[in-house]
């Protein structure tokens, strides 16, 4: 017997209108209309037999089954994200890392040498900036950062 899934699409206007609480804010994160985000949830909510959000004029809430749903379904989409880049990192078989120049200079680059001995099918790029990384919008597989900053 198969796996009874339900469609993609629905599972990622959920998970980012839960996240959001916000069908608006999911659709401009997933280009597409806020419409096409509240067929996909009642699609979803269809498939599951099961209500997932309280509507009310300008706010979103999750139901309790929502609520149940939405942390694995959130944990399960990561997951994906985390072996498709480490997919990518493995067929590009470059490593871009953003640090702070200071930390560079000082701790990362002298290392570098030792770390190509070990691994020498990975290039490792590195960019010195003290700006945050968007990892959604920008190419890096991670980032170091240290201080007493919101990290996330």
């Amino acid at each position: 017997m198969g796996r009874r899934l339900p469609p993609l699409n629905s599972l990622k206007a959920f998970e980012a209108a839960a996240r959001h609480l916000s069908f608006t804010k999911a659709a401009e994160e997933l280009f597409v209309t806020q419409a096409a985000i509240s067929h996909q949830v009642k699609a979803l909510e269809e498939h599951l037999g099961l209500t997932l959000f309280r509507r009310f004029n300008r706010r979103l809430l999750l139901t309790d089954a929502g609520q149940n749903y939405y942390p694995e379904l959130r944990e399960i989409f990561d997951s994906l994200d985390q072996a498709t880049r480490r997919l990518s990192l493995q067929e590009e078989g470059t490593l871009r890392i953003s640090v702070q120049p200071s930390f560079a200079a000082k701790w990362l680059m002298p290392r570098l040498p030792a770390f190509r001995e070990r691994q020498p099918d990975i290039d490792v790029l590195i960019s010195a900036s003290d700006q945050l990384v968007n990892f959604s919008q920008e190419d890096f597989h991670m980032g170091i950062r240290y201080g007493w900053g919101q990290y996330p």
